[in-house]
């Protein structure tokens, strides 16, 4: 690696491969050992995503390199407060948190700016990928299951099945609805009654939700 590449990598993006290294594993061997994707393990080396703290400590456990100093600042909880609290679901990850226009050309966006360059990013316990992305939910076409606000994790990178919610694309900009089949035809449908049912017609579906998650500050 030259100087150029280690003066650009984030530190807990070199951290990950200096311990992968250092363990003499391949890319596709070190997504075995966290149970991820090679894509997981190439997003984290190149600073597109962070895993979560629990897989740096277990990378620190195995090689023996110390966290990053922006690792522990992330990650203030000491051991004490660790055991007074239930455990939670495992964090995977961080996605850009992406605006809705933006969404209609995802890949584009998620591969000329990296995560640090987003305004926003939120954690997700789902498995990530390379283009999976955030988007908060406006208006209140998907209440009361999704009421405005509410943050969604998308994943480009699954096909869709009937029932389940998609972002799709329509004109310039993506929505956010149930897709649902009758016979061979395909419809978008709002939970919210007050909005109609329409055909998918030409929209193009981009991502499959698999994830909500509410903030309330």
């Amino acid at each position: 690696m030259n100087n150029k590449e280690h003066t650009n990598l984030s530190e807990i993006a070199l951290f990950v491969k200096t311990v992968r290294s250092k363990l003499d594993k391949t890319q596709e061997e070190f997504a075995e050992i966290y149970n991820c994707t090679k894509g997981n393990v190439s997003a984290w080396e190149n600073g597109r995503h962070e895993p979560a703290y629990a897989l740096l400590r277990d990378m620190t456990e195995r090689s023996g390199i110390p966290l990053p100093k922006s690792a522990i600042t992330a990650h203030p909880l000491d051991k004490e407060r660790q055991e007074n609290t239930e455990p939670g679901p495992n964090i995977t990850g961080k996605v850009p948190l992406i605006s809705w226009v933006q969404a209609g050309d995802f890949k584009q966006i998620i591969d000329e700016y990296p995560l640090e360059s987003h305004e926003d990013s939120v954690h997700a316990t789902v498995r990530i990928n390379r283009y999976t992305f955030a988007l908060r939910v406006k208006g209140d076409s998907m209440e009361p299951d999704f009421p405005e606000g509410i943050i969604i994790i998308v994943e480009p990178e699954m096909d869709f099945q009937p029932g389940d919610f998609v972002i799709a694309k329509t004109g310039d900009e993506a929505v956010f609805k149930q897709i649902v089949k009758d016979g061979s035809d395909w419809y978008l449908k709002p939970l919210n009654t007050r909005y109609p049912i329409k055909p998918l017609g030409n929209a193009h579906i981009i991502g499959v939700v698999r994830e909500a998650i509410r903030k309330f500050r």
